[in-house]
């Protein structure tokens, strides 16, 4: 089995939030994780609650999500090796806007947020990585709250055209792509329940705009799938 401490130090180097750091800076921060192994469904940081630490994952998959009043779950972030974790909420000092759990069984390397700070004081030039990562999530945010602005099928219609652009295969009937998770995944990051999704897909089938397979889903008409999922509408 590979040494627990070659892990971190190669999840701390694929970390974006110091993108650039040498070996020396890496061995700092790894100097200071405090390693925690958490099986599947753990709940790492739970909602409201106020930080003295962020995280990185070494390995396996976590998600953010907030879970609404009316039971609805909404997924903010799936990330994996390298991914922080409650580093915006650490930096400010405020409470975790979200809950964070291992959707897989997972390292993590929790670091005290004073690291972070030493190491922008220690080498200054880490502080464009740190600003540009932060600025993404804050576009990433605002996306997330543009799309809940949409009803379901149009914030379906959002994610399936991003897909059929990125991983979308090309075949006599349309354009084939896969849906990258199941439908209650999906379902959640949509911020909406499964039957809600099942609805949406059979309405977009029923439009002609795509077929529904198992795990995956033909395109039939790309550019509407663009138009519903901007909320333009012709009519």
């Amino acid at each position: 089995m590979t040494d627990t401490r070659t892990e971190v130090l190669s999840a701390l180097r694929a970390c974006r939030l110091w993108h650039g750091a040498d070996d020396e800076a890496i061995s700092v921060l790894a100097a200071q994780a405090r390693v925690e192994h958490a099986e599947r469904g753990c709940i790492l940081a739970s909602e409201g609650e106020k930080p003295d630490r962020f995280g990185v994952v070494v390995s396996g998959r976590v998600r953010v999500y907030h879970l609404g009043a009316d039971g609805r779950v909404l997924t903010f972030e799936t990330t994996g090796k390298g991914g922080p974790l409650g580093a915006v909420a650490a930096l400010a000092g405020t409470r975790y806007p979200a809950t964070i759990e291992a959707t897989t069984a997972a390292t993590i390397a929790w670091l005290p947020r004073e690291a972070l700070f030493d190491l922008i004081e220690s080498r200054p030039a880490l502080l464009r990585a740190l600003v540009t990562d932060l600025a993404n999530r804050v576009v990433n945010m605002t996306a997330v709250a543009t799309s809940l602005s949409l009803d379901v099928p149009s914030r379906l219609a959002a994610y399936l055209f991003q897909r059929a652009l990125a991983v979308g295969e090309p075949s006599a009937e349309g354009l084939v792509v896969g849906l990258g998770m199941t439908k209650a995944a999906l379902a959640s990051a949509l911020g909406t329940v499964p039957e809600t999704l099942s609805r949406a897909l059979a309405r977009l089938r029923d439009d002609g705009v795509l077929e529904v397979r198992a795990r995956d889903v033909l395109v039939r008409d790309v550019g509407a799938l663009a138009r519903l999922g901007s909320g333009y509408s012709e009519s």
